[in-house]
């Protein structure tokens, strides 16, 4: 787990252009503090720095050359199979380092070309430069675990782990993306290849480019909406034993490291699953992490983490937090992340985790990303339902059933479904588009529901599930890629960690995806991934309600969210008011005091405008 960095012109490099890798390097250094490096010639420069988790000897420094200096690379992830791959190679290769997975995809790409890339599981960004074909490959993995960012100045292709080393080193000057902060303000981020900055793009996951002295070209190499146009018809016995094969295989991969590995540990069925699979895995010595609030609520699992961490044998590292020790967490994130928004607070929870990880020692952190996805949200027999509302009954219709007398439930739902289309509705995090309407200031040329529906209509099988394919397309697509996954990387690498999520394995994912929704929620949400956990897990974990992570968040939204919105917006001459109306600034946190409802809009719009401060050029 490292950051990369580069410049890439076939015409001329020029030696300033060394100067900024440096700049650049200096700029992620947090991604990689246990050693640096560059590497140059006349067509490109490559910039690494490196945290150390396979192969810790000097021999894996990065950019690494090939025996014969033909083939150049910077790699930022791991690749889990990697010594799987590498015994399909020891024949054709003479391999300088002892297990250096860096090394493998040098050789893989040698043997198999680009095409390589179908080979690797795990998590990448990676910068390849064919010195013989003259072309540079840049790849990003299927999912979007690792960031990739790029941003051409006078005809040199520049690239890094975060968008911040091009400001920071002098190279750009920041102008900010409109349409990407109209798109957050639904889903709490923007859809790749866009970002946040204009003349900044991200390698879309799943994509490669290849770039030489013709011009750039882009590929799509890996497609989850290939799987979900699939139809599975095995059972449902046959479904739970080949998902528990693959994912034994998955928590097996994960556990792949040269240090120690630690989790954080909710007390939920997914972070639980990965303790069970580490402990069979491993015989060093594990740790669990876990936070809760120092005053008790309903939303506590650590008694649950504690419990199962004393079974199992491991150690326990638990850490109760006061709301200013969160508070502290928020404060020292923000003011550190300026590449994206910090839409979700969740992610300073993260951060204060990683954090903690980092001060007892680790490199590693296991986190539970992608379960839900595999298994089900609760939410989707409710977004189903009103999927087929919207097929039976036409909007005019439902106007005039408002006109009269009906359960407030009932009306609710009406209004749910007219306000807004049935495939946005899951993913609304912040606000709708007839809200953004009403209170967007620039001129509307965008439209956020169309987004979600480009890739939802990249879904057409005939099947009676397809709406939730549909949802599932776009939780993988955008929230995923564009959110969650962005959650876990910026927090724990801002506290050099490495996140690992088993549950995101491509093998595992694409299997459940050719699924249906009558098979994976069978007996409602997470069905399979329940009935694996029987045999392992105890009762008081496998029956357990979900409790999301940011369920600890509930107090500082409701009474301490809005004093800094006030402080920080209303109170002054705050850069978010170019975007949004004043009078629905002051409106929202008004509701809020009344209802104490309104406290994660709030957020959404608190850390926006906390990210353009932080920007101001």
């Amino acid at each position: 787990m490292c950051g990369i960095t580069g410049a890439i012109n076939f015409k001329n490099i020029k030696e300033k252009d060394k100067e900024y890798i440096v700049k650049f390097n200096d700029s992620i250094s947090h991604r990689g503090p246990d050693a640096s490096g560059v590497w140059s010639d006349e067509n490109v420069v490559f910039g690494h720095v490196r945290l150390s988790i396979i192969d810790l000897s000097s021999s894996s420094n990065q950019p690494m050359l090939s025996s014969d200096e033909d083939v150049v690379i910077v790699f930022n992830g791991e690749i889990y199979n990697h010594e799987e791959i590498k015994k399909e190679l020891k024949d054709a290769f003479v391999f300088k380092t002892d297990h250096s997975d860096t090394e493998v995809i040098i050789y893989a790409y040698k043997q198999w070309g680009i095409e390589a890339l179908q080979k690797f599981t795990g998590m990448f960004a990676i910068a390849l430069y064919d010195k013989a074909k003259q072309k540079v490959y840049l790849a990003r993995d299927r999912f979007g675990k690792k960031p990739f960012y790029i941003t051409t100045v006078d005809d040199t292709l520049y690239f890094s782990s975060e968008n911040q080393a091009f400001f920071e080193s002098g190279l750009l000057k920041k102008e900010f993306n409109d349409e990407a902060i109209y798109h957050y303000l639904t889903f709490l981020t923007v859809p790749a290849p866009q970002t946040f900055f204009k003349n900044v793009d991200k390698i879309e996951a799943g994509y490669y480019h290849e770039i030489s002295a013709e011009g750039i070209a882009k590929y799509r190499y890996w497609n989850i909406a290939d799987y979900l146009n699939t139809e599975n018809n095995c059972s449902y016995d046959e479904a739970k034993e080949r998902t528990e094969k693959l994912l034994e295989k998955a928590m097996k991969y994960r556990n792949v490291a040269d240090v120690p590995i630690s989790i954080a540990l909710s007390g939920g069925l997914d972070s639980s699953l990965n303790l069970f699979y580490t402990k069979q895995n491993r015989s060093d010595e594990i740790s669990t992490i876990n936070i809760s609030y120092e005053k008790t609520s309903k939303f506590d699992e650590s008694v649950i983490a504690e419990k199962y961490s004393k079974e199992m044998g491991v150690k326990y590292l638990p850490n109760k937090i006061s709301e200013q020790d969160f508070i502290g967490w928020i404060e020292e994130y923000l003011s550190i992340s300026k590449d994206i928004p910090t839409g979700d607070p969740n992610t300073a929870l993260m951060y204060g985790i990683s954090k903690i990880a980092r001060e007892n020692g680790f490199k590693v952190l296991l986190v539970g990303e992608g379960g839900d996805e595999i298994g089900g949200y609760p939410i989707y027999n409710t977004l189903s339902k009103l999927n087929k509302l919207n097929k039976y009954f036409s909007n005019e219709f439902l106007k005039i059933l408002l006109k009269i007398p009906l359960p407030s439930l009932i009306k609710k739902r009406i209004h749910t479904v007219l306000e807004s289309p049935s495939y946005a509705r899951r993913f609304i995090f912040g606000f709708s588009e007839q809200q953004k309407k009403q209170f967007w200031k620039k001129t509307i040329a965008f439209d956020s529901y169309r987004v979600i529906q480009k890739i939802g209509d990249e879904i057409n099988i005939n099947t009676k599930d397809i709406f939730l394919r549909k949802v599932l397309n776009v939780e993988y697509k955008l929230r995923l890629a564009e959110l969650l996954l962005p959650r876990v990387d910026y927090p724990s690498m801002a506290a050099s960690i490495e996140a690992r999520s088993p549950f995101m394995d491509h093998k595992l994912v694409e299997y459940s995806a050719t699924l249906s929704w009558d098979i994976k929620m069978k007996n409602g949400a997470k069905t399979i991934i329940k009935d694996i956990a029987k045999d392992k897990l105890p009762e008081y974990i496998v029956n357990a309600p979900k409790v999301g992570f940011g369920m600890l968040l509930n107090p500082f939204l409701q009474d301490t969210m809005p004093i800094w919105y006030q402080d920080d917006i209303l109170d002054k001459n705050s850069p978010i008011k170019d975007y949004i109306k004043s009078e629905f600034l002051y409106d929202i946190h008004k509701k809020h005091l009344q209802s104490k409802n309104y406290g994660y809009q709030l957020w959404v719009l608190y850390s926006l405008n906390k990210w353009m401060v932080n920007n101001h050029d």
